[in-house]
């Protein structure tokens, strides 16, 4: 786990050709990406820590993971008091593989192929204290067919660039109950 400045990120998330980056907002151009959203309102404390690691790799196995960048790009929007707990939670995890810098001066995170448990456990974070990030996992065979982006107003969007991996996300979220199956 390394940390990144906000332009290291960019940097990082742009040498995805699928991926278009500006600001602090990335998409997928073209007329096949849509997006899923997901409620993050639940009832058990515990289910938003099955979706952290359900989406942290949907579509995938997990030995096949190859990176991931996750990109805190919005705090500050709760009280302090709140908002510390999950400062200390996220900077502690990211203290343990030797990054010392604060989410402030590196709101970027990158993981490397031996780290996916720990990259679902940092997606986890910015589910709970309520902040806007986006994770974005890569896999062996180098193509991004998604990302994810969570939203500090309650609810996430798996941004999908395929028509393909859009049915296959689905499919495995609405098998889990994230989301209502569609009327055909």
């Amino acid at each position: 786990m390394t940390g990144l400045t906000n332009d290291e990120t960019r940097a990082h998330l742009t040498a995805h050709t699928e991926l278009s980056c500006e600001g602090r907002g990335l998409w997928f151009p073209g007329p096949q990406s849509a997006k899923i959203k997901i409620d993050l309102r639940v009832n058990e404390p515990h289910q938003l820590i099955y979706l952290a690691r359900l989406i942290a790799h949907i579509g995938y196995d997990e030995i096949h993971f190859s990176h991931a960048c996750l990109w805190l790009t919005t705090w500050g929007v709760w009280d302090q008091q709140t908002e510390a707990i999950g400062f200390k939670m996220f900077e502690q995890i990211r203290r343990s593989y030797g990054e010392n810098r604060s989410i402030e001066a590196a709101p970027g995170t990158y993981f490397r192929h031996d780290e996916f448990t720990v990259s679902a456990s940092c997606l986890l974070q910015p589910m709970l204290i309520g902040w806007d990030a986006y994770y974005v996992p890569t896999w062996v065979w180098g193509t991004l067919d998604y990302f994810v982006f969570v939203s500090h107003d309650g609810f996430i969007e798996v941004n999908i660039r395929t028509q393909e991996m859009h049915q296959r996300a689905t499919e495995i979220l609405e098998g889990h109950g994230w989301i209502k199956p569609l009327l055909k």
